[in-house]
């Protein structure tokens, strides 16, 4: 009996550590002079693209070993006015179509993440969730790849978005004559550090 016991609280304590291992979560701080987010689209007269110049990324791992194999929380902060282009006009256009003084964040929240692979320090999966731009909550879904090498972690996808579906008009300029198309393409390199 007491041989049956030991063996028992042996088996319990292996399986409670085996999960564990499992479960071991933990959050990474992203590297804001490594991470670039940048907001493509077209017009009339050529393509354009702008840059996100002051976003927070709030993400949380579980790893087994040296392999990702859960992420619990993922939180994008983006700035609305920290937008910007190298043309001054678009800038303007671009703040004044997302009404960065009434709606001065877009933010990406997680609600499940879908298809998450991990092997050999490479990752893959798509996550689900809600982004709120310009007032709006839309659920999107969102393909990503990374790779996990020592204590650093980087991300990258893209996304396209219609600004329609956020009840934002393209905006336009020179009287009209420049008008942007209704589709963006949101893309992301995130880089991170394991603490």
């Amino acid at each position: 009996m007491k041989a049956n016991r030991l063996f028992q609280g042996v088996l319990t304590l292996s399986l409670i550590l085996a999960f564990a291992s499992v479960d071991a979560q933990q959050v990474v701080k992203l590297l804001p002079d490594q991470s670039e987010i940048t907001i493509k689209g077209t017009s009339k007269l050529h393509d354009w693209e702008e840059n996100v110049e002051n976003f927070k990324v709030n993400l949380n791992l579980a790893f087994q070993e040296n392999e990702i194999k859960g992420i619990d929380q993922v939180h994008v902060t983006l700035m609305s006015n920290s937008i910007v282009s190298e043309n001054s006009i678009m800038t303007n256009k671009t703040h004044d179509a997302l009404n960065v003084k009434k709606y001065p964040q877009i933010e990406f929240r997680l609600v499940s993440v879908d298809n998450l692979s991990s092997k050999d320090g490479k990752f893959t999966g798509t996550l689900v969730g809600d982004v709120t731009l310009a007032g709006v909550t839309k659920r999107i879904s969102l393909t990503f790849s990374g790779v996990h090498s020592g204590n650093k972690i980087s991300i990258k996808g893209s996304k396209e978005l219609i600004m329609n579906d956020f009840k934002i008009d393209p905006p336009t300029a020179m009287l009209g004559t420049l008008k942007t198309g209704k589709e963006v393409t949101i893309s992301f390199q995130l880089s991170f550090q394991v603490t």
